[in-house]
């Protein structure tokens, strides 16, 4: 493999993988936690299908390969929350909800706590809560980060307390380590085709 096809290979795998980012990330904010996880489901998907692709004949692609994955996992999970989190926080306010109506859905042994909220003047939030409700019950009031505009789902407030530092950082860890992970499935492999003493005779005059 030539250098200019190892940098176009790996340029191709970044660009899946950026794309794949990219929309997860609208899609959790734009769609919420339930219409968007089909959306982040299908960029981590076509991410690891590109790592995939990119480490099918890789001579050395055990522990690199593992930390891509890992690393996909990671961006495309704290990834996206951490751009909904800095989005709220940008375009965010913060305001007192009272919660309208609660539920609760099994998922692999797990339980998640769901809400749908009303301001004190009785204006229902669209969607429902993109954070959990867990410990809330009906008629309860709690904080929460709203968007002026309805563009986007609540989350738990306030903003001074949404963890985007943390999650930024998470995130840009797992970014680098990706890229690495890109970078060394990237380089060509030299040929180490050793020649039998046969061949070698026989090439002889």
């Amino acid at each position: 493999m030539s250098v200019g096809s190892a940098v176009r290979r790996g340029g191709l795998v970044f660009g899946v993988v950026l794309a794949g980012f990219v929309l997860a990330a609208a899609g959790h904010l734009w769609l919420g936690p339930g219409g968007g996880a089909a959306v982040v489901v299908f960029g981590t998907l076509a991410s690891l299908m590109a790592l995939g692709w990119l480490y099918g004949r890789h001579a050395a692609r055990g522990v690199p390969l593992v930390l891509g994955v890992v690393a996909v996992f990671g961006l495309n999970i704290v990834g996206v929350v951490a751009v909904r989190d800095i989005a709220m926080t940008l375009v965010g306010v913060d305001a007192q909800a009272i919660v309208e109506r609660t539920w609760t859905r099994q998922n692999r042994g797990s339980t998640s706590h769901h809400c749908t909220l009303r301001l004190a003047d009785g204006t229902a939030l669209p969607g429902k809560l993109a954070t959990s409700c867990e410990g809330y019950g009906r008629g309860d009031t709690l904080p929460v980060v709203i968007d002026p505009q309805g563009r986007f789902a609540a989350v738990g407030g306030p903003k001074s307390e949404l963890p985007t530092v943390g999650e930024g950082q998470v995130a840009v860890a797992a970014g680098l380590v990706l890229l690495v992970s890109i970078t060394f499935g990237s380089l060509p492999e030299r040929d180490r085709q050793v020649r039998s003493p046969r061949r070698s005779r026989a090439s002889r005059p």
